[in-house]
């Protein structure tokens, strides 16, 4: 169909063809790699391996995304896409930039990211490991709702944790294990400010308190907290490093805050609270229904597909970099340790046609300059002599094979020296 197109641009107009030829025969290249790469992608080890580099790839996008790092990322696809190119093209200089750069920058990468690469790796934890922390019940999200409000009118400082699906332990410093069913008065007596913990904060486990008078990291962005006291710092910080959710009331303002993904924002007088903590909820434990899964895939479709793209662009660089391929050289003879009084007057034929199999990539670098063929006439007399060419005599680079020498055998005519 493509070679059509040629001959079809051709005949119509072969004055116009001149110009437009070259065009048409690009392509009608690019094209036709394209569709064998579509091609080679349905087989269930490629939709297997594209599957798996799609999900990871959606996780660190949802990642970043939240951490607000995304255009840190974007800026390092580019770079990588142009690297890419590169290798595409076979651009020496531009590849060994590039190579240099990315063997610094990779390490530069992992010390700024530490904390979002290490979250990401809990994150992938989680899959297969059971959390031991459970959702709020529906009867709880109510009381806390409606002891929020108290807590807000009468100006009682407050620091409550929901934890989401990503463990908050490790976050947590202090504090007092209770395991007491969530009440009103157990609220009123924990947040009592005659009481030693009450500038703490408690973690709400399922209708439990778990702990109370605990500590949380403080927020590393102090610029969005310096109008308001360490118990928002510290419920900034805690959104910082994990998925949980934490609401705090301002002892001074009255003023009910919610810090969610590295955010923290107060909520106006008429956004319903309970709602969202139930929103909360469903979001990290959502309940096995079509629908949820349905919802969840729309909202994440431009996700879903760019991790997909990029993933199929990775996968069809590296198939086209780590494909075996062939590739045919004329290697000429050099003969070796031949004697001082002979000379070789005659060769049939003078070179050999040696068929390399390799990489692509390192297919395309190698050169006739690289390859050299020696013969041994050590020992040989004066007349006609068959010569065999060996792999071992054949010079080239290591890391590609020799599939076959034509001929494999050489006739040399040795003559006395005048």
């Amino acid at each position: 169909m493509h070679l059509g197109l040629y001959l079809l641009v051709h005949r119509r107009n072969p004055c116009r063809s001149l110009l437009w030829s070259p065009i048409v025969l690009m392509f009608t290249l690019l094209t036709s790699t394209f569709v064998d790469t579509i091609r080679a992608a349905f087989v269930v080890q490629n939709i297997l391996d594209i599957v798996v580099i799609t999900s990871l790839i959606y996780g660190i996008i949802v990642l970043f995304r939240k951490t607000k790092s995304l255009p840190i990322i974007i800026g390092v696809l580019l770079l990588t896409a142009l690297y890419g190119i590169s290798t595409l093209l076979n651009l020496p200089l531009t590849q060994t930039v590039f190579q240099a750069f990315f063997s610094m920058f990779l390490v530069i990468l992992a010390i700024v990211f530490q904390r979002e690469l290490r979250r990401f790796f809990e994150l992938v934890g989680v899959l297969g490991i059971k959390r031991t922390m459970l959702p709020a019940t529906d009867s709880t999200i109510k009381l806390i709702a409606a002891m929020t409000k108290r807590f807000s009118e009468t100006r009682t400082g407050t620091l409550i944790v929901f934890p989401g699906r990503e463990n908050v332990d490790r976050f947590l410093e202090g504090g007092v294990i209770l395991n007491g069913k969530v009440s009103e008065a157990l609220l009123l007596s924990l947040f009592d400010e005659s009481t030693p913990g009450h500038d703490g904060a408690i973690v709400i486990d399922g209708d439990k308190v778990k702990k109370f008078s605990v500590h949380l990291p403080l927020a590393e962005n102090i610029e969005a907290v310096k109008k308001f006291g360490t118990r928002h710092r510290a419920a900034l910080g805690l959104s910082e490093s994990c998925d949980a959710l934490t609401l705090v009331v301002s002892e001074e303002r009255g003023t009910i805050s919610i810090g969610r993904n590295k955010q923290l924002r107060a909520l106006r007088a008429d956004e319903d609270l309970e709602r969202l903590l139930r929103d909360f909820y469903e979001e990290k434990f959502p309940k096995k229904h079509i629908s949820n899964y349905t919802r969840w895939f729309q909202q994440n479709f431009t996700t879903l597909l760019t991790a997909f793209g990029i993933a199929f662009v990775i996968w069809a660089f590296f198939t086209s970099q780590t494909s075996i391929t062939q590739r045919k050289f004329v290697v000429p003879i050099e003969f070796t340790n031949a004697p001082k009084e002979y000379v070789i007057s005659e060769s049939v034929p003078e070179e050999v046609v040696v068929t390399f199999s390799g990489r692509s990539n390192e297919l395309s670098t190698l050169t006739p300059g690289d390859l050299k063929a020696s013969a041994d006439v050590s020992g040989m007399k004066p007349g006609w002599h068959r010569v065999i060419i060996h792999k071992e005599d054949i010079k080239h680079p290591s890391n590609i094979d020799i599939a076959k020498t034509d001929p494999e055998s050489i006739q040399i005519k040795i003559t006395k020296a005048q």
